[in-house]
């Protein structure tokens, strides 16, 4: 199929056309304001590129504010090199710019002004990467560093405080919970302490209604994943692909994007919506649910999936689409 034909498919009797069309991708790779690309990598990009991105519901705007974000010479500060490397893994899977920002912001920030980890700036770029595929909160970040770090905190180290602040933040802890148990458990010693803490901590979190799926292809809490996997719970927790369920506006969130969202109303509403039926975008440019991920792949199905672009869940609405009377030609 010739890279510049739209690709089109029925929806209700129309022709819906992918809204992110191959030649703008291609113009904006080229651009100054996008990659500045040279015309020929340009071309190669936008012929690798344009058919998960469009079928992710990417749109140049989107691309544009990752752009910038990462950019920013204010804040990351990236080179066009660097960004180039990761700016479609992040618009594959639904990134937000400003979240990029903030937790970069949270990283290199100075303790005394806000609350920030202050770590090097080439140490704080890679982490900004890293976290935000592991969807961790900036505000989490602050939050648990907060209760280890500073005068008012457990008294931790710098490094000790950095390391488990940016750990727990990956698999989603509860500040407070954190802080409660180590101080009671402290007398066992900090190991100990630190252990069970982070187990607390991590099964607390969001009214413990936060489910993560297993190698095995089910939904577990965080206390059943310390049951289910033991000692190796917490690594295994923090690889595994989080549950998400339909909203009221057929998108697919997580417990904690639901209690962003909907605030003191949001466990109960959660708790009343379906499970979401994931899907991702193979290699072969297939589509598959999560069971399909789990029964090809087996225990490389959670690495195989984290690295697919993320398209809408199968109850969901699609991403943004143009729609037509006319049928366009393949």
């Amino acid at each position: 199929m010739a890279m510049r034909t739209l690709r089109w498919m029925v929806l209700g009797g129309l022709s819906t056309v992918w809204a992110l069309q191959p030649k703008e991708l291609e113009e904006w790779f080229a651009s100054s304001s996008g990659l500045a690309m040279s015309p020929s990598d340009a071309q190669q990009e936008a012929t690798r590129s344009w058919n998960p991105l469009a079928k992710c519901g990417v749109e140049i705007s989107t691309l544009q504010a990752l752009r910038d974000a990462l950019h920013d010479s204010s804040s990351l500060d990236l080179s066009l090199e660097v960004i180039r490397k990761q700016i479609i893994e992040l618009a594959e899977q639904h990134i937000k710019a400003d979240k990029l920002k903030q937790l970069y912001g949270a990283l290199s920030g100075v303790y005394t002004l806000s609350g920030g980890l202050q770590l090097p700036k080439a140490e704080a770029q890679a982490m900004t990467h890293l976290l935000a595929l592991k969807r961790a909160e900036p505000d989490d970040l602050k939050e648990l560093y907060k209760v280890m770090y500073g005068y008012y905190g457990l008294g931790f180290d710098r490094a000790l405080a950095q390391a488990q602040s940016i750990q727990l933040a990956e698999a989603g802890a509860d500040a407070a919970s954190y802080k409660e148990t180590f101080s009671a458990t402290v007398q066992k010693g900090q190991q100990a302490a630190l252990i069970e803490a982070s187990k607390v901590s991590v099964a607390k979190n969001l009214n413990g209604l936060v489910r993560r799926y297993a190698l095995d292809g089910k939904a577990y809490t965080a206390s059943e994943f310390q049951q289910y996997y033991g000692e190796g719970w917490l690594s295994a927790w923090i690889e595994s692909p989080m549950e998400k369920r339909l909203s009221t506006d057929r998108r697919a969130y997580t417990a904690d994007q639901f209690s962003r969202h909907f605030g003191r109303s949001w466990a109960s509403l959660y708790q009343s919506r379906p499970e979401a039926t994931q899907l991702r975008l193979a290699e072969d440019d297939q589509v598959y649910k999560m069971a399909e991920y789990q029964k090809y792949y087996g225990d490389q199905w959670h690495e195989k999936w984290s690295a697919s672009p993320e398209l809408a869940c199968q109850e969901c609405s699609p991403y943004t689409t143009r729609v037509s009377t006319s049928v366009v030609a393949v």
